[in-house]
């Protein structure tokens, strides 16, 4: 009896310890620096052969936007990411830098719109991969991003 209940506690700390690593993980926080006064859509092409890696830095990863919003980076599009299947929660924020890079002002969060991952593959080619995330007002939202164009 006091081996099955042993087991039994056994269990159910190894059920809760799972569940605090695997359930209730927590994404990596994104940082935009954008230039001063960018409104438009941002696109990270991934897997970029000759770009620099991403960093995780105290548990976040900032992305120093040029004025062409176009950031091409060698890590692969799931990098951050809690699983294959989830960021995870994560904060985004954004900010406007001047050209020393130094901050100027938080964008709004209501300023921060729409992102999504893609991909896309040209025959014979191997898929490439992106994410964009659009910045500024409705009506820059509306005009939606091409990120196969940058």
């Amino acid at each position: 009896m006091k081996i099955k209940i042993g087991l039994a506690m056994l269990a159910l700390f190894f059920i809760g310890v799972m569940y605090r690593f695997v359930v209730n993980q927590v994404g990596v926080d994104q940082t935009y620096l954008l230039p001063s006064e960018f409104e438009g859509c941002v696109v990270i092409n991934y897997n970029v052969k000759g770009a620099l890696p991403l960093r995780i830095e105290n548990n976040e990863i900032i992305y120093k936007v040029p004025k062409i919003g176009v950031i091409d980076t060698s890590s692969p599009s799931d990098f951050g990411w809690v699983n294959e299947k989830h960021s995870g929660a994560y904060q985004l924020s954004a900010f406007y830098v001047d050209e020393k890079g130094e901050i100027i002002e938080e964008l709004p969060q209501e300023k921060i719109r729409f992102g999504a991952n893609g991909s896309s593959q040209e025959e014979g080619k191997p898929e490439k991969h992106f994410f964009y995330q659009i910045f500024g007002s409705k009506e820059t939202e509306n005009k939606g991003c091409h990120p196969l164009d940058s």
